[in-house]
């Protein structure tokens, strides 16, 4: 009998491995499955019919475009800038001149 006992183990081992595999996998598709049931129930939400459209501006930069002047993004976040420049050029009386050679750039390159 003493033979038979580390033949023993050894097969315990390879039970408990295979075990182990087949719950690894079944807890795997289980995931995938939950997963898409999840993402198939929920609905996007609908609008309003006279709710407007999302705004059409880009998030970012174009970071592939030609040239930096003419990207939308760019030209948004200028326009930002001039407005807050001539904001302070209403409120405070500061950076007047600055505001409106900022409107004047910004103006010439639309």
């Amino acid at each position: 009998m003493t033979h038979d006992q580390p033949v023993l183990h050894a097969g315990r081992r390879w039970i408990v491995g295979c075990l182990v595999v087949l719950g690894g996998v079944t807890l795997f598709y289980a995931g995938i499955l939950l997963g898409q049931q999840h993402a198939t129930t929920a609905e996007p939400a609908k609008r309003a019919p006279g709710m407007a459209r999302a705004s059409t501006k880009p998030l970012v930069r174009n970071v592939f475009s030609p040239s930096v002047i003419a990207d939308p993004y760019v030209l948004d976040e200028q326009r930002k800038v001039v407005e807050a420049l001539e904001r302070a050029c209403e409120h405070q009386r500061r950076n007047c001149a600055t505001a409106h050679d900022a409107r004047a750039y910004l103006d010439s390159h639309r």
